[in-house]
């Protein structure tokens, strides 16, 4: 579904540009319609765009697109304004506003930073479980979002199975340590997918062993499986 890629990834946090005729702005079929035109386009071109969801965000995500599906966009994140950092994928009824956000500066800086922009190619039917069990195939932790009432909730950690309504997930704690039980989530309360970025990359380089590859880190872990609140 996936092809390799390189990661790293989190929020830029750059000044909103205030040039005005390159929004485009989700308000029904129309928006819809002009957004996934809006979305094609920076992907036939290369320019970076500036994505909002307003069920979720609070500010912005820059990135360049590297895939357009049927439910989602990916982006290569751009995290301070010209730093290409992780994968994101989104999906597309979430995608409220994009803008343009390329400018000569941003263009110039990335070229000059010499990482390249991910190849990313997927199914244009691919599926959320499609797109997790390829994103754990490309990272050695699995990063997803559940949307809830107007947030966002990170989980970091490792997919333990991909069933056909739901995926079973160990959460791995912000201080690198592994929670003793192993989560389930219904595929339609993941709101986005992260790939890489140096935040999940420091965790999977400096984070405790999986104890499934390394028993002896966690000798009392549960065998229940509970449903993270």
């Amino acid at each position: 579904v996936i092809r390799a890629m390189r990661h790293d990834a989190r929020k830029a946090r750059q000044p909103a540009d205030d040039g005005g005729s390159d929004i485009v702005v989700n308000t029904g079929l129309v928006k819809a319609t002009k957004i996934r035109r809006r979305l094609g386009d920076a992907l036939h071109t290369g320019r970076v765009v500036r994505v909002w969801r307003d069920a979720y965000d609070s500010e912005f995500t820059d990135g360049i697109v590297v895939a357009l599906i049927d439910e989602w966009v990916a982006l290569h994140e751009i995290a301070h304004g010209v730093f290409l950092d992780g994968v994101v994928l989104m999906r597309l009824n979430d995608v409220s506003t994009v803008r343009d956000g390329h400018n000569d500066y941003i263009e110039r800086a990335i070229t000059m930073l010499g990482q390249p922009v991910c190849g990313f190619t997927c199914s244009p039917d691919a599926s959320t479980r499609d797109l997790l069990k390829a994103a754990a195939e490309l990272h050695p932790l699995t990063a997803f979002a559940l949307g809830d009432e107007g947030d966002e909730q990170l989980m970091i950690g490792r997919l333990a199975k991909a069933g056909k309504k739901r995926l079973r997930h160990r959460f791995l704690r912000p201080d690198g340590t592994w929670a003793a039980d192993v989560d389930r989530w219904k595929y339609r309360q993941i709101s986005s997918i992260h790939i890489g970025g140096r935040y999940i990359d420091a965790l999977a380089k400096f984070g405790d062993p999986y104890p499934e590859d390394d028993p002896a880190s966690a000798p009392n872990l549960k065998s229940a499986e509970t449903q993270r609140p």
